[in-house]
């Protein structure tokens, strides 16, 4: 994503998009897999980051000249945030993990 800076903004929506849609659906799945906390919580506000990276990209989500710097600022300390703060409240395991190759 820092790379995707350099890009014109058209572009750095559609990099910034596919990239936080695909680690939000990989934490997801993840949590699934091995039941961990972040996993659970990273991958809806992932989700809902590439959303409001695509409606600033199309112009629906007015953040003003500083928006990228938003969005990037939120994306990294969000996450970092949810990641380390929800496994102090909650424990690094939600749930067991899924060993047996059926769904829960």
């Amino acid at each position: 994503m820092l790379a995707a800076q350099l890009l014109e903004p058209t572009w750095r929506a559609v990099v910034w998009t596919i990239m936080l849609a695909w680690m939000g659906g990989a934490c997801l799945v993840n949590a699934r897999r091995c039941g961990r906390t972040h996993c659970r919580i990273t991958g809806p506000f992932l989700l809902g980051m590439a959303a409001l990276v695509a409606g600033y990209g199309v112009g629906v989500v007015p953040l003003g000249p500083n928006g990228w710097t938003m969005l990037g600022s939120a994306t990294a300390i969000g996450f970092a945030g949810l990641w380390w703060g929800s496994e102090r409240l909650w424990g690094a395991f939600s749930r067991a993990p899924n060993t047996s190759g059926t769904q829960n």
